[in-house]
């Protein structure tokens, strides 16, 4: 097994449909990296040994009752067992090319997972690309209606958005900017030569322009969807803003706005009241709320009534 403990290990984290596949894929180009194509989902298996071990070494210091690992290992013992599993799955990434100098791996949902990453990969560089939750959102639903995979409603949409992003930034960031780098997919689509090579940079990669604009070309998002995106949408991606004012209801617009409009705010991405497309919004908006607030009523009303009814009669 070829070693990784001197080997640059690198992660690619984010909300789910934000283009880590593309920033992986184009990113595992270089010829001094070493990566599945697929996700290796390391840190996610990791992470479920980590929590059952936490939680069981707590039941018992609190007294509740001795079960599980804690019986066998100490918390360090326990954590380099760990770190030995990730070291030989990333050894046979490493395998697949000896002479590459670092490894990397992505998945979205290794936002959630930094403090272990950081505990059992000390020296790891993690990369977290951020997108418009909006665009994310019509992005998320629409894969589950057409491969089964994301949320099928804009609450679950917007929820895994907002989580996966506050928690990589809150997470990422204490890493210090040696280590954590947030980098805007917009903005990546835009001058992709220019935020490719400034990431190559921030994990150490040499590289010249010559081979950045080769990788930029080969992937070019335009001519290339690495992530099974939805290619109806394709027309729209030019124009700014069109993909979630032509998705998205405007119901879904003031839930997404009342759920994380902040975190929008707050990014750059949107301004107050930004779920107004047209005119008469607010207005409609009111009447919608007004309308479910009284169906929601009159379905209450009914079934204390249809369960009641045996009693009276």
């Amino acid at each position: 097994m070829t070693p990784v403990s001197d080997k640059q290990l690198v992660l690619v984290v984010g909300a789910p449909r934000s283009g880590t596949s593309w920033l992986h894929r184009m990113l595992a180009a270089h010829p001094s990296v070493a990566a599945l194509e697929k996700e290796l989902t390391t840190f996610i298996y990791l992470a479920l040994w980590d929590d059952l071990f936490h939680a069981e070494k707590a039941n018992m210091d609190q007294g509740r009752w001795d079960q599980g690992a804690p019986l066998l290992y100490g918390g360090q013992e326990f954590q380099e067992h760990l770190r030995s599993l990730a070291h030989h799955a990333y050894g046979r990434v490493l395998a697949t090319r000896p002479n590459a100098t670092h490894v990397l791996d992505k998945h979205p949902n290794y936002a959630l997972h930094i403090p272990l990453i950081d505990r059992l990969f000390p020296s790891a560089k993690v990369i977290h690309i951020i997108r418009d939750g909006r665009e994310v959102a019509v992005s998320m639903m629409s894969a589950k209606r057409r491969i089964g995979f994301g949320e099928a409603e804009i609450q679950g949409a917007t929820r895994h958005w907002a989580n996966n992003l506050t928690r990589a930034r809150r997470d990422g960031r204490a890493l210090g900017s040696g280590r954590y780098m947030e980098i805007r997919y917009e903005n990546l689509r835009a001058a992709t030569e220019d935020h490719l090579g400034a990431v190559f940079n921030f994990c150490g990669l040499h590289s010249n322009a010559t081979e950045v604009q080769r990788i930029a070309v080969e992937f070019n998002i335009e001519n290339r969807q690495v992530s099974r995106g939805d290619t109806s949408l394709n027309a729209l991606r030019s124009v700014p803003d069109a993909i979630w004012k032509k998705k998205l209801s405007l119901e879904e617009r003031w839930t997404m706005d009342r759920m994380a409009g902040h975190l929008l705010q707050e990014l750059g991405y949107a301004g107050p009241r930004w779920w107004e497309v047209n005119a008469g919004d607010a207005a409609r908006i009111a009447w919608l709320l007004a309308r479910n607030r009284t169906k929601h009523t009159l379905g209450s009303a009914w079934h204390t009534w249809k369960h009641t009814l045996p009693k009276r009669l």
